[in-house]
């Protein structure tokens, strides 16, 4: 089988010659900058016809926008500055009730980037921001039959969609959210409805141009032990993710819950929802389940993506590294529809000679035991 086969016929919960094994952000999220570096290249040179492809994609478009609607390009002024092998960008704003803004930092050989201040630092920036008109926001969707060829048989396209819970955390921070959910409810459930429908209307739109494939929809993990009890998960998460993934199935896509941390708690909630797959199902001590756990309440339709920590990469010897994979193989493999995939994956440049080679070896892992 070839990586779209394997994946396709996972997804549809059919027999593979074995278990996909993927490289996650290094297929599709990393495309700005990662051809740029050889010791990069070559990790992607050797997995070609080895790995099995969840190419993430993104539909473009040419119109100012900020949170899932159009906005006139006065509305929004960016200021960028250089400060210590670092690139500080804020970002303004203009709503009907006065200006809101956020500042991010991305630091030189380190491909992400970092907030400094958020667009809500208080409940009038919040209500600054609900005052924004909505027009919905249209983009462009052709590309995604290009990419869908370019990927080809090497494996398959995914989406992405954050939740109205990531959303409205994002605005404020996670802590500053926490502080603010406490005391103040109301504004935080009108800031997800606020996002729900602007999220689930371009969703909508992706879906009705013909862009039908996995969705990774983004955001549970805030509302997990130890940060919010389970009452909680199914007042912040359920009743909104739930819409989108039956949004997902109607036009005949797939939802991919993406949640870090302690989900025990929460998996009944995720059966609820009815979702397809979940990553990345970390084991103890960062999460709180294990594969087995994980589907035992999940049952044997659901796709699991995981377990194997990015840190091993970096702090892990081969054999640490083989044995990992082994066990999620063991745990996993046999018992229902199963995905090899790192929680996350290395975005430093230059990557160390170590992290190659345990990335290597990972795949090499991932083949020989995955055999079924």
């Amino acid at each position: 089988m070839n990586g779209r086969e394997r994946l396709l016929k996972t997804f549809n919960g059919e027999s593979v010659d074995r278990i996909p094994v993927s490289l996650y952000e290094f297929d599709g999220f990393y495309d700005s900058w990662i051809y740029n570096y050889p010791e990069y290249a070559e990790i992607l040179e050797y997995a070609k016809g080895k790995t099995d492809k969840m190419y993430f994609w993104r539909p473009e478009g040419n119109k100012p926008s900020f949170l899932w609607g159009e906005v006139e390009k006065e509305m929004i002024d960016y200021t960028t500055w250089e400060e210590k092998k670092a690139v500080h960008t804020k970002t303004t704003i203009k709503t009907p009730l006065g200006e809101i803004s956020d500042h991010t930092r991305a630091d030189e050989g380190v491909h992400t980037s970092w907030t400094i201040e958020n667009f809500c630092k208080d409940i009038k920036d919040a209500e600054r921001l609900l005052s924004i008109p909505y027009i919905p926001s249209k983009p462009d969707v052709s590309s995604f039959s290009e990419k869908d060829r370019k990927v080809g048989e090497e494996g398959i396209l995914m989406a992405d969609t954050p939740d109205p819970l990531c959303s409205t955390v994002e605005m404020f921070g996670f802590t500053k959210f926490l502080m603010v959910y406490m005391e103040n409810p109301e504004i935080i459930f009108k800031l997800m409805k606020f996002f729900h429908e602007r999220i689930f209307n371009n969703l909508e739109h992706l879906l009705k141009n013909g862009a039908v494939t996995i969705y990774r929809i983004v955001g549970p993990e805030y509302a997990t032990p130890p940060y919010l009890r389970p009452e909680e998960f199914d007042k912040l998460v359920t009743p909104f993710d739930k819409e989108l993934v039956s949004l997902l199935h109607r036009y005949g896509a797939k939802a991919r819950l993406h949640s870090h941390g302690r989900i025990k708690k929460a998996l009944n909630s995720f059966l609820e929802m009815g979702i397809d797959a979940t990553d990345p199902v970390e084991p103890p001590p960062d999460g709180d389940v294990s594969l087995r756990d994980a589907r035992e309440t999940l049952g044997e339709k659901c796709v699991l993506i995981g377990n194997i920590e990015e840190r091993l990469f970096e702090v892990g010897s081969k054999k640490d590294m083989e044995e990992a994979v082994k066990k999620a193989m063991d745990d996993a493999a046999g018992k229902g529809p199963f995905v090899l995939c790192p929680t996350a994956m290395p975005l430093t440049t230059p990557l160390d000679k170590k992290i190659q080679e345990n990335i290597i070896h990972y795949i090499d892992s991932g083949i020989k035991y995955g055999k079924l």
